[in-house]
């Protein structure tokens, strides 16, 4: 059995509260009726407890149904809010539900009152799946960001019907050390970015190899602005729709200078021993340790 409906009830008429517990009833809706009057004890109840949902009327001696709304929005925006009300004219209610009510339902007509409730309610749920969805997501997407600092990876789709890109992670582009500003880069500037000697078989490959669904994975060098040199690993994959057409090409992009430099010292130092071990003279030692520094 479902726990019972939570409900505040904004209404200063203790009969018309009446018949809307008696219409709850009648339509088998468990519910547990919270009646207040004046502002202060409407502000006073949604503070107090988290309610299912907000029943109040237009129009009270001391206050209105607007603005019960807009403290509803303020203290409880998940929780879904239909008047119910005697005085609710079709354009004031179609200003109340740009305003943000769920629904309304008129006091003469209660019988929509049930029909209007599990509908909103349904609203309510969708709005929360989808809130934690989205959540969810923010929460995978920095988890992802942070992943590609720690190993210095970066990601891209690329479209090769339009010859555009989908997608290019901060990551990639603090490797490539671009501005993102402008939105993502075209191949043509990635690969302005590529060391000459190395450029022309980079895009070779971008072109040629784009297309054929197989798994690539190349290093190469990239020649920064400043003269600063870094070594990359690119993979990537295409993938084809069901008539065997590429629509996507996705990659990934490791900076793998670190490594590369710490081959580079291994082999000299390597090197250095070996001169050593066979009596090289010293002047050619002190070159080669030169070469490793």
């Amino acid at each position: 059995m479902n726990p019972p409906l939570r409900i505040v009830h904004l209404e200063d008429d203790v009969r018309d509260a009446e018949l809307v517990r008696a219409t709850l009833e009648a339509e088998g809706i468990q519910s547990e009726l919270t009646r207040v009057e004046t502002e202060p004890q409407f502000v006073a109840a949604l503070k107090q407890r988290d309610f299912h949902l907000i029943l109040a009327d237009y129009t009270l001696p001391s206050f209105d149904g607007l603005s019960a709304l807009k403290i509803a929005q303020q203290h409880a925006p998940d929780v879904p809010f239909i008047f119910v009300s005697g005085t609710l004219g079709e354009d004031v209610a179609t200003e109340a539900l740009k305003t943000g009510a769920t629904d309304y339902v008129l006091k003469t007509r209660l019988t929509r009152m049930g029909p209007a409730i599990v509908r909103a309610l349904g609203e309510a749920r969708e709005k929360m799946e989808r809130k934690r969805a989205e959540e969810a997501l923010r929460r995978s997407e920095a988890y992802l960001a942070e992943a590609q600092k720690l190993t210095l990876t970066g990601n891209w789709a690329w479209d090769p019907r339009t010859d555009k890109m989908l997608y290019c992670s901060d990551e990639l582009f603090r490797i490539y050390e671009m501005d993102r500003q402008g939105g993502f880069p075209t191949i043509e500037d990635f690969l302005q970015r590529v060391h000459p000697e190395d450029r022309d078989r980079i895009k070779e490959r971008s072109v040629s190899g784009a297309l054929d669904g197989i798994e690539h994975g190349a290093d190469y060098r990239l020649l920064l602005p400043d003269g600063r040199i870094k070594h990359v690993l690119s993979i990537r994959q295409s993938i084809s729709n069901d008539a065997g057409e590429v629509v996507e090409v996705l990659g990934t992009l490791m900076d793998i200078s670190e490594g590369k430099r710490a081959e580079a010292l291994f082999a000299g130092e390597k090197r250095l021993l070996e001169m050593i071990a066979t009596g090289v003279a010293l002047k050619e030692i002190l070159n080669a340790l030169c070469m490793i520094i």
